[in-house]
């Protein structure tokens, strides 16, 4: 009878740790585990270890993340609804360069399986996307965000037959992007959720030449005041779509729109043979960051800063701005080298050079010639774009 006790215990003893196992391991694939993989679909955060780029994922529903087009060579890893996970870091992530982030719900990746192709024209989601091969820092500092307005049954309909890679940006020029479409694709659906809208177009593109991503605009010019092309409408049960068409921004017996510059730049380069710097405005603690992620200059490097312009209110911005407060230091330095403010103008690349031996005795001053900020052109304008394959 002892025994037969013993034995019952025993067994008692095994099914709750069993049972405890597979709650342990249910809920390490319900949360984010390490190894999460749901309908096939891998959905693990791979920001514990090595990964590609970070996405947040703000909708309601799980996605799966392609590289340019939605095809099983291209296919990066998923993220479930609400999460902030870094995705999977393969083949397609060898070396530096910009990429669509091509979104697809899980639902019609399984419902699509079979012929991927089916989804070309109808992405979840559609983000312009950069990674940087050189820098895990700068990797780490960017985060790209699905908006929470994807997914309802409501859509936009992109066509661009032009020579720009459009972005769609809401409630202004540096406003939350909703949705990119390469140059010359047309038909481009993506899906909504009910809502007021007031899309701000940009161009974007990355240059080789400086290493950083560049974001242009189509501007007008009505009564000698220039203004961004912006497009206000609802989604709702009387109007369940909207057609965005990028050639007629440009068209004479429309808008007649240009390309115009949005930011001013500054190309900061660190002579300080001491240390590393990185740049504060206005008297921040955390260090400003370039377009592709990057926050410390290294010894003997630069790199590219953007400067925003002012929204005048009515849809108009300005031309120029005034750069204040901005300080040059590092995270550890009880001083900075603080900079003298100028005035900067949208498409002018201006720079700063950083001297000194250590952080202690580190300074930072404009190029001035003849006691004038040097401003140079940058004719990002007549850079070649990225083709997306």
């Amino acid at each position: 009878m002892l025994k037969r006790k013993l034995g019952l215990a025993v067994a008692a003893i095994l099914c709750v740790g069993l049972m405890t196992s597979c709650i342990n391991i249910n809920d390490n694939r319900g949360n984010g585990g390490d190894n999460e993989v749901v309908n096939g679909i891998d959905y693990t955060d791979y920001s514990k270890s090595t990964y590609s780029i970070k996405v947040y994922n703000e909708s309601s529903k799980n996605v799966v993340c392609f590289q340019n087009t939605p095809r099983e060579a291209n296919l990066i890893s998923g993220v479930k609804a609400g999460a902030t996970v870094g995705l999977k870091k393969n083949s397609l992530f060898s070396a530096t360069h910009d990429f669509i982030l091509f979104v697809v719900s899980e639902e019609d990746y399984l419902a699509n399986k079979d012929d991927l192709s089916k989804l070309d024209n109808n992405p979840f989601a559609s983000i312009y996307a950069y990674y940087n091969a050189e820098s895990a820092e700068a990797t780490a500092n960017m985060v790209y965000r699905i908006s929470k307005n994807m997914g309802g049954e409501y859509y936009i309909l992109i066509n661009n037959n032009t020579n720009y890679n459009v972005e769609l940006r809401q409630n202004g020029l540096y406003g939350e992007s909703l949705a990119f479409a390469g140059h010359n694709t047309v038909q481009t659906k993506i899906n909504m959720i009910e809502g007021d809208y007031y899309i701000y177009p940009v161009f974007r593109k990355y240059s080789k030449k400086y290493g950083e991503i560049i974001t242009t605009f189509p501007k007008y010019t009505k009564d000698g005041k220039d203004y961004p092309v912006a497009i206000g409408f609802s989604l709702d049960n009387e109007t369940f779509s909207h057609e965005f068409n990028v050639s007629k921004w440009f068209d004479a017996a429309a808008m007649n729109a240009t390309e115009a510059p949005s930011t001013a730049y500054v190309a900061i380069h660190n002579g300080n043979t001491g240390t590393g710097a990185s740049l504060y405005k206005g008297g921040t603690a955390e260090a400003a960051t370039t377009s592709t992620g990057g926050k410390m200059i290294n010894t003997g490097k630069t790199l590219i800063f953007e400067v925003p312009m002012v929204d005048l209110g009515n849809h108009n911005y300005s031309s120029k701005v005034t750069v204040s407060g901005w300080e040059i230091g590092t995270p550890f330095g009880t001083e900075r080298a603080s900079l003298e403010s100028i005035e900067v103008e949208a498409g002018k690349m201006y720079y700063i050079e950083i001297e000194g031996s250590t952080y202690v005795d580190m300074t930072a001053s404009w190029k001035i010639i003849d006691g004038e900020p040097v401003a140079e052109q940058t004719h990002f304008e007549d850079e070649a774009l990225t083709e997306f394959k």
